[in-house]
């Protein structure tokens, strides 16, 4: 597991088949990772083991990333600014939430 890890859980936006979502998103990643900084990124499907669920969006992208989030921010926002990175019309309706996470110790591993 990398020491910095940026998380997005989302999901298709209302009257946005999911499939489209997904191939969108599968191409949306790559985009990211062409970023400096960023070294991989993996996508996930997110389902809730504990509460409801109803705020829990059904899609995760996982990205690992070494430096500051806010540079990888900017790097990513000059980008869409160059038509790099092309968002679909319905890109301001998708839920979502991101966390930046750090690392607060060494990685535990279960013995081998």
């Amino acid at each position: 597991m990398s020491d910095r890890l940026y998380l997005v859980f989302s999901a298709a936006p209302e009257g946005v088949a999911p499939d489209e979502y997904d191939r969108w998103y599968h191409r949306h990643v790559r985009e990211n990772i062409e970023v400096e900084g960023f070294r991989a990124a993996r996508r996930y499907t997110a389902q809730p083991v504990r509460g409801d669920g109803a705020a829990v969006p059904g899609h995760l992208a996982l990205y690992e990333y070494e430096g500051d989030i806010a540079v990888l921010r900017r790097r990513l926002a000059e980008r869409l600014e160059r038509g790099e990175i092309v968002l679909p019309e319905w890109f301001d309706r998708i839920p979502f939430a991101s966390w930046d996470c750090a690392a607060i110790e060494p990685r535990v591993q279960a013995d081998e």
